[in-house]
């Protein structure tokens, strides 16, 4: 992608940004929160980096700083989508009813078509029908050889809040809080994460010192390995 072109690119995306946000406010500012390292954010970067213009889904929502950051590091298509409005309504649905039609409209890129998904931690605040739903479509859209990174809690947490991720540099993320009427309501045991993330292969996983269990899982190449 040239520069003009990617100008262009992400000049369309902060106009798509104040259109779906409520009340057409700004995307969200990126300061505040503690900085925590990131063990697999750097691999996910060098992978993508190796597609001219990879294809990104980001599961949170558009945070300025992230948007210039990859959008300077890999020219990259970017989709962000933002799951945490819809899985923060816990009266809304029951079970993972009702998300199919979400994930359908928000996540409608072609399957096989996405090079890699910024998963951050929403599993943590989804039932486990909600999980469920969410894996299966994130595995279908990414290509053979896609990379998901991914988040999950190992202690319980309780404040009516959520987190949002900012990338501060390739080894470090900003966890900066929110407010939401759902918290984190799960903790996934390895085990559970690798059954409900099948057929995603699990290539990283690190237990870090600020209660998180930070992951980075692909789809596989070989057809014996996917399904």
């Amino acid at each position: 992608m040239s520069g003009g072109e990617n100008n262009r690119s992400l000049a369309g995306l902060w106009n798509r940004a104040r259109r779906v946000l409520p009340g057409g406010v700004r995307p969200e500012t990126d300061g505040g929160g503690a900085v925590h390292p990131s063990r697999t954010l750097r691999a996910f970067l060098h992978t993508m980096a190796e597609s001219p213009s990879p294809v990104i889904v980001d599961l949170g929502p558009v945070i300025g700083s992230n948007v210039g950051f990859l959008g300077s590091h890999l020219a990259c298509k970017l989709y962000p989508e933002d799951l945490y409005a819809d899985l923060d309504q816990p009266f809304a649905r029951v079970d993972g009813d009702a998300l199919g039609g979400v994930l359908a409209v928000k996540l409608g890129q072609e399957p096989g078509s996405v090079d890699g998904i910024l998963a951050w931690d929403v599993f943590d605040y989804a039932e486990r029908g909600e999980a469920a739903a969410l894996a299966g479509r994130l595995a279908s859209l990414l290509r053979p050889g896609g990379l998901m990174m991914a988040l999950f809690t190992t202690g319980p947490r309780h404040e009516a809040a959520s987190r949002r991720y900012v990338i501060v540099d390739a080894d470090h993320l900003r966890h900066r809080p929110a407010p939401g009427a759902r918290w984190a309501r799960k903790v996934w045991p390895l085990r559970d994460i690798e059954v409900l993330l099948a057929p995603l292969e699990v290539i990283q996983s690190h237990l870090l010192v600020h209660h998180q269990r930070e992951m980075l899982l692909r789809r596989p190449i070989g057809p014996g390995k996917d399904g």
